[in-house]
């Protein structure tokens, strides 16, 4: 082998053992019996140093899901681990997802009394009719027939 030959399979076997030793992880939490299926409320790469020696990353969970109920899955996916073995170790981002048991919003169970309730309220057509005019009539005509029942 020539010296430039003998060069690159040594760059090539180093490469090889960077990228098979760097491994990927996965660290999984829940709060209030979790939510793994649930839908992603945040995804985003949190930022680690050294190998994840420096950095710290803090989510407030009650204001992505104000239910409590969520499944916070810290991971090193292949794009982290490959970001981590280009810079050397020196910039080590890992992926962090949370699901959320009821996605952003409170889940309300409204039987047909609370429907015709909430139809029948005169701010109702008033709130449909500016966020949704091409619907005011529907609602008025819907309004009309609960107050002839």
């Amino acid at each position: 082998m020539n010296g430039m030959t003998r060069t690159a399979a040594m760059a090539l076997v180093a490469t090889a053992l960077m990228l098979g030793l760097e491994a990927c992880y996965e660290h999984t939490v829940t709060t209030r019996g979790g939510a793994p299926h649930g839908p992603v409320v945040y995804d985003h790469w949190q930022n680690y140093w050294l190998g994840g020696l420096i950095g710290h990353t803090r989510v407030a969970i009650e204001d992505i899901c104000p239910s409590g109920r969520a499944t916070i899955v810290a991971k090193q996916t292949f794009l982290n681990g490959l970001v981590t073995a280009l810079t050397s170790g020196i910039y080590s981002p890992t992926t962090l997802r949370i699901h959320c048991a009821d996605g952003r919003s409170g889940a309300v169970r409204l039987d047909e009394e609370d429907v015709a309730r909430v139809v029948a309220d005169p701010g109702f057509l008033e709130w449909v009719g500016e966020d949704m005019p091409e619907r005011r009539d529907e609602v008025a005509a819907a309004q009309a027939t609960l107050q002839d029942h």
